[in-house]
């Protein structure tokens, strides 16, 4: 049997930088940011999608959960945990919801790879040589203790966890599809790549 895995959208951040929440900007005319990561997640074969934090209204046809985050304010870390107590399974792949470019690509090839090698505790995504924590898929069994205990401790940063745990990384076979808007000058920079992926489409 193929296990079963289930996915995340991180939408608590403060969009400080973007100056509005990114969860429900739609900069390209491709659809909300937060219902792309849901629908790439939910195309991937996730068996439940959630919304982890942010102040988001279920819109009627929606397909995902909206979990209030356990930790407001503390970061990434503590969506992560959160979605980990969420999961109905073991598999966790969790996202930020600022991946205009998002496809269920990237997440097949993290669940493939966690699948295979069941003794990892996760796997996170790599982008131009830098660790994506925020693209990436958790053992909940082998993770949320430390994770947790971590947390309180104080730590905060999810990539500093590579050196705790035995986690991998994949290079996924679309970089575009990693690209993340921080600030309104994300928006313009990839301006570019919009137009050539919607022509790809057409």
């Amino acid at each position: 049997m193929i296990e079963a895995f289930a996915g995340a959208v991180l939408a608590g951040g403060r969009s400080t930088r973007m100056g509005r929440d990114k969860a429900t900007l739609d900069p390209f005319g491709r659809g909300e940011l937060l219902e792309i990561a849901v629908q790439s997640l939910r195309s991937s074969g996730a068996v439940a999608v959630a919304a982890i934090g942010g102040k988001i209204s279920r819109r009627p046809d929606s397909t995902h959960e909206t979990v209030p985050d356990a930790h407001p304010g503390e970061g990434p870390l503590g969506g992560i945990i959160t979605a980990l107590r969420w999961s109905p399974v073991d598999l966790v792949v969790v996202i930020a919801c600022d991946m205009p470019f998002l496809t269920e690509g990237p997440i097949a090839e993290l669940v493939s790879h966690a699948r295979e090698r069941p003794s990892l505790a996760g796997v996170f995504a790599v982008l131009d040589g830098r660790v994506q924590p925020l693209t990436a898929i958790w053992r909940r069994s082998l993770t949320l203790e430390r994770l947790e205990a971590g947390f309180e401790s104080g730590e905060r940063a999810p990539r500093r966890l590579l050196d705790l745990l035995p986690m991998d990384t994949i290079e996924c076979a679309d970089p575009d599809a990693l690209i993340d808007l921080d600030s309104p000058a994300d928006i313009e920079r990839y301006a570019a790549v919009a137009r050539e992926r919607t022509t790809g489409d057409s």
